[in-house]
């Protein structure tokens, strides 16, 4: 017979067994946000359970806010990370057709703010919608960083300006990778910092 696969409603992951697990170790939900994978579905299986493992890799969760002019806009991203100390600089992976890709593809700088776990409605606000239809920072209170006039966000935990090198640029097919040097920033709240798997499994 067969072994019986149950798929995650909230974050994807598939269990393999008679029952749905007690608990998601993905994203820590109960057996009742478990569905039975049909037997249509099961050739899809690998690569949903593919997705699931790179949700597993640690994640925080960002706000990447770029300029073109005096016009602002801002992502939810997860997809950023420090690679050098001396100079600081990050890497950060931003879908191309994204309006904040535009942004930071006319600047040249960047905005990271870091979010803590009280920030799911900021992030759905600036994750569930796009730019070219709203003014994502109407509403928002922010300022505008000293080094790069990009905003940062007050209600973050802490951003960090950037400066992107044009020349360290890497063609990700859907996404272009930018290096860029930490040029400012600052600590602006107190809190712990929001994870993939926290937000997957609270943004409901």
């Amino acid at each position: 017979m067969a072994v019986k696969k149950w798929r995650c409603l909230v974050c994807g992951y598939i269990h393999e067994g008679e029952a749905p697990p007690e608990v998601c170790p993905v994203c820590g939900v109960g057996p009742e946000e478990f569905v039975l994978v049909e037997e249509k579905e099961r050739d899809v299986t690998l690569s949903e359970e593919i997705k699931v493992a790179c949700r597993s890799i640690s994640h925080g969760m960002y706000i990447i806010c770029s300029k073109n002019g005096e016009r602002f806009n801002g992502q939810t991203a997860n997809s950023l990370t420090q690679v050098s100390g001396n100079p600081i600089q990050v890497a950060i992976g931003i879908n191309k057709g994204n309006l904040t890709h535009e942004y930071i593809e006319k600047s040249g700088v960047f905005v990271a703010n870091i979010l803590g776990c009280d920030s799911i409605d900021l992030a759905k606000h600036f994750g569930f919608q796009t730019g070219r239809e709203v003014d994502k920072f109407k509403d928002i209170s922010y300022e505008l960083g000293a080094e790069t006039a990009a905003p940062y966000i007050k209600e973050a935990l802490a951003y960090l300006e950037c400066k992107i090198d044009q020349k360290k640029t890497l063609d990700a097919n859907t996404h272009t990778v930018y290096l860029a040097e930490v040029v400012g920033g600052g600590i602006l709240n107190k809190g712990e910092p929001m994870t993939y798997s926290y937000y997957h499994a609270n943004r409901k």
